[in-house]
């Protein structure tokens, strides 16, 4: 498991640069948003799995309202396949494309 750096950051520093603590987090940091040396609030980057959802219905490839049933997690491997992992369906399907 890879364990992400933490930052803390009062707000007033947020306010006035907003941008670099974003880039922070685009970097893979959580950053503690503090006030008065209390936490109130914590910023992170999107789930992986939320974010490669969001990228397959910007690409078309699923229909948001028709595909979801829970996310990526509650697909199934492809009927006909060998196995029930999806990484092993994934290969067998690629190996049937190069065979063409």
């Amino acid at each position: 498991m890879v364990e992400r750096m933490t930052v803390r950051v009062p707000i007033r520093r947020l306010q006035r640069h907003a941008s670099e603590v974003i880039a922070q987090v685009e970097a893979g940091q959580r950053v503690e948003i503090t006030r008065n040396g209390v936490l109130v609030a914590v910023l992170s980057a999107p789930d992986p799995e939320v974010a490669a959802w969001e990228k397959l219905i910007a690409s078309g490839a699923v229909d948001p309202d028709e595909d979801r049933i829970g996310g990526l997690a509650g697909w199934r491997t492809p009927r006909g396949t060998s196995s029930n992992r999806l990484t092993d369906a994934l290969h067998e399907l690629r190996d049937d494309e190069s065979e063409r």
